[in-house]
């Protein structure tokens, strides 16, 4: 049985190669090339964005699971985050069992995952020309969806913690199918945003998915399709 999990979660095992270059050095030597403009002469607001970009990621958990793990080999590694992406996107549904959602703590910490989330996959498009490439196209489309369930959830969070919607969103569940609504901008208009804070928050996230879902899922289908050439 053990043989069979293992055949069933890593596949081949000598597909799992070891990664000689620390991932903490990768990162440094993408800044820098960035800085020294190598691969990309940008300047102005792109410029400042992929600089912004690629240091942020020194401050999230991401690069250093990475980093843990990348001794065990590319595998061992790529699974790590796995289990991470899925830890971020259980984390709200998490708090709403708990009933902590008006908990600033963990509204905070909901904040600073999801921030990893966009700033790390907006990395990828913007930084594309000197990343390092990515194992599957495939698994990196998983991920993506992955994080947009995520990000949904996680707005979720924010309206129940604030209190921002009509006083018809009662259960989790409301709060939940607004964002989800919201990220598909669909807006049926039985549950709204009632603060102006609330409104505005509303902006900013069906702002954000519908550039996550245009720019994001359209680079990676274009990728895809130009891998299978």
């Amino acid at each position: 049985m053990k043989s069979i999990l293992r055949k069933l979660i890593f596949g081949k095992t000598e597909n799992n190669l070891s990664i000689g270059v620390s991932f903490l050095i990768q990162q440094k030597n993408i800044l820098g090339k960035i800085w020294d403009n190598e691969n990309h002469n940008d300047a102005g607001l792109e410029r400042f964005l992929r600089l912004f970009l690629i240091a942020i990621q020194f401050i999230f958990p991401g690069l250093y699971i990475r980093e843990l793990f990348r001794k065990s080999g590319i595998t061992s590694s790529n699974l790590a985050i796995e289990v991470y992406v899925l830890s971020k996107l259980l984390y709200p549904i998490f708090i709403f069992y708990l009933g902590k959602s008006h908990n600033p703590i963990f509204q905070v910490i909901g904040i600073y995952l999801v921030s990893e989330t966009i700033t790390y996959v907006s990395s990828l498009v913007f930084t594309d020309d000197i990343k390092y490439e990515t194992r599957s196209i495939n698994r990196s489309i998983l991920l993506i969806f992955l994080n947009y369930v995520e990000i949904s959830l996680q707005f979720a969070l924010l309206y129940s913690g604030y209190k921002m919607l009509s006083p018809n969103a009662i259960t989790d569940l409301d709060f939940i199918y607004f964002s989800f609504i919201t990220s598909a901008s669909l807006g049926y208009g039985d549950i709204f945003p009632m603060s102006q804070a609330g409104k505005l928050l509303a902006c900013f996230h069906s702002l954000l998915l519908l550039i996550f879902v245009v720019l994001f899922f359209n680079y990676f289908g274009n990728k895809r399709m130009r891998g299978s050439k």
